[in-house]
């Protein structure tokens, strides 16, 4: 008899030759595979942020000056002063982050004090014999900041690539009058700046000479901060680690590959790959590669219907990519599970086959129960889809259940049941929290069953699709309802800066892009760590790394499944992050 899949398998080996055209080999780099879009909204939004960044007062250190005059400091126009205890305070009125061309343009208005009342700078001075020393502070007044940022992305040695944030040269401008602004107390301040001006000097004029010069350079320096923050924002994204999901090993790679300014928006392109070598239970059915499409990344400003332009950052996930993901994790096995009696959660003997046959298979056993061991052979890997009544859905197709049994004293496969059938997500965002949760689609009725092996009662085929589909109603709800009603990750925020709203939908002509549109704004949200239920993290994003748990440092709420129904679907959502016992 040729089993009822045999058309699939011919299909699928008549494909293989063709796979350099149709696939994307395990590792090969897909670029772009995802893209992040910030726009000018978004730039509003981290404008926000950037106070956050800046000290709110900077130190000066010790300033001053002197002349010793034509014979020596007290006569003939000899002076010396010096400024101690400084302090500038600096508050930031508005910021703007405006894209350009191929350059970020930042503009910040402070206002800018030194000292206070409360708490002068003290201020010696020395004149012709006279000296004395002053208490002093300087009213606020307006700076105007003006900088640029350029973006690049570098390549080390390793052939690893980052993105690199280099300022332009900050200008500082600002208009102070010394007489009006610069106030000086408990000292013969009069007489000093009388006789300076006899020789066309002021000691206004030389102490805004001395704060002009180190406000210049303290400002300035601010730069590489923000370089560093911004740089390191970005590292994150960044990733290359080897992630174990209950024994199947994949590496994974993720960086930027491009970063492109317009005065509309900023896109930074990603490129990865996700690579793992074939295991036993699947290597005659690997096709070579994922499913390829190589469709056209949407412009920024080319949202799905029903979402508004107006969103903050956009983040657009190719099916090709995704899907590259997928296969590389049934490639590595994920979706090879083995049952035996002694581990099931549920009887698992000859009566599981007498039910599902009608007692078709009661006579080659008699009254006496034997052992069954179930395994799944999933002969095609999961491929995405974006368009469907899900923001994500999977297709699952041809994953194989296989009941064997003891029979003639040896072990023999009874029966195969064929699932072909959709497993959808939805994400859903609590903005008051950070929870992004995800609402998993896992029911029976999402899946059609098929025999697809039964050569000793083929007549009872009818039988057992209709009770196939009762027990695995039953089972899908007793053991993975559970696992799947709260699964979420906590999201961190930036400095008080986090998302407040998602919108999903697909996107680009085919419907291949999965589009997830967020506004920024504050938030009281901090994100967790890895330690406990419902907490994110960023992982390890250093090369090399191994996340032996199969965690996959992602924070997330469910409890570790151990039934084989749950890899049945939710282990190709990487529901099933470790591995237990």
């Amino acid at each position: 008899m040729v089993p009822a899949n045999c058309g699939a398998r011919l299909l699928l080996a008549l494909a293989i030759p063709l796979a350099h055209a149709t696939t994307w080999p395990s590792g090969e780099v897909i670029n772009p595979g995802v893209s992040v879009d910030i726009t000018e909204g978004g730039f509003d939004a981290v404008a926000e942020l950037l106070p956050t960044l800046l000290p709110s007062a900077i130190p000066i250190g010790d300033v001053g000056d002197g002349y010793a005059g034509l014979l020596d400091q007290c006569w003939l126009g000899g002076y010396e002063y010096a400024l101690t205890n400084g302090q500038v305070g600096i508050e930031v009125t508005s910021v703007d982050i405006s894209p350009g061309d191929g350059v970020l343009n930042i503009d910040a208005a402070l206002m800018v004090s030194v000292n206070t009342p409360s708490d002068p700078f003290d201020l010696y001075f020395s004149l012709e014999c006279i000296d004395d020393t002053c208490a002093g502070y300087v009213d606020p007044f307006p700076v105007d900041v003006h900088t640029s940022m350029r973006l690049s992305i570098v390549t080390d040695d390793a052939g690893r690539r980052t993105l690199d944030a280099t300022m332009g040269d900050i200008e500082v401008t600002y208009e102070l009058d010394g007489a009006d602004d610069i106030m000086l107390s408990g000292c013969t301040i009069g007489d000093i700046e009388e006789v300076l001006n006899y020789v066309g000097l002021s000691v206004y004029d030389l102490l805004i000479g001395a704060l002009d010069s180190t406000l210049q350079q303290q400002i300035k320096d601010i730069g590489p901060q923000l370089e560093s923050a911004i740089e390191d924002a970005f590292a994150s994204a960044s990733i290359e680690q080897d992630l174990d999901v209950n024994g199947a090993s994949v590496h994974i790679l993720l960086q930027p590959s491009n970063v492109e300014i317009t005065p509309a928006s900023l896109r930074l392109w990603m490129e990865g790959s996700f690579e793992s070598e074939p295991a036993a239970c699947v290597a005659a059915y690997d096709p070579g590669g994922s499913l390829r499409t190589d469709s056209t990344l949407p412009e920024p400003d080319e949202v799905p219907s029903g979402i508004g332009k107006d969103y903050h950052a956009g983040v657009l996930v190719g099916d090709d990519f995704a899907n590259s993901a997928l296969y590389a994790f049934w490639r590595g096995g994920l979706l090879c599970y083995e049952l035996d009696a002694a581990s099931s959660p549920i009887p698992l003997d000859t009566s599981l086959l007498n039910i599902l046959t009608g007692d078709a298979f009661k006579p080659l056993f008699g009254e006496e129960t034997k052992p069954v061991t179930l395994s799944t052979r999933p002969v095609l890997p999961p491929t995405v889809s974006y368009a469907g009544q899900y923001d994500i859905g999977l297709t699952i197709n041809d994953l194989n259940l296989d009941l064997f049994a003891e029979l003639d004293g040896r072990s023999t496969r009874m029966i195969s049941i064929e699932l072909d059938g959709e497993v959808g997500a939805d994400l859903d965002l609590d903005g008051s929290t950070g929870n992004l949760a995800i609402d998993l689609a896992l029911a029976p009725e999402n899946f059609v069953p098929t025999v697809s092996y039964n050569e000793i009662e083929p007549d009872a085929n009818a039988v057992v699709v209709e009770k196939f589909g009762d027990l695995f109603g039953t089972i899908l709800d007793s053991v993975v309802g559970g696992l799947v009603s709260d699964l979420g990750f906590a999201l961190p925020s930036f400095s008080g800066l986090g998302l407040t709203e998602l919108e999903v939908g697909p996107n680009g002509a085919e419907k291949d892009w999965l589009g997830v549109y967020a506004s920024l704004g504050p938030v009281t949200y901090t994100g967790g760590d890895c330690g406990g239920c419902g907490g994110g993290c960023g992982g390890d994003t250093g090369g090399g790394g191994s996340d032996t748990g199969g965690s996959a440092c992602a924070g997330g709420c469910a409890s570790v499944p151990t039934a084989p129904w749950v890899a049945i679907g939710a282990a190709v959502l990487w529901m099933r992050r470790r591995r237990n016992g």
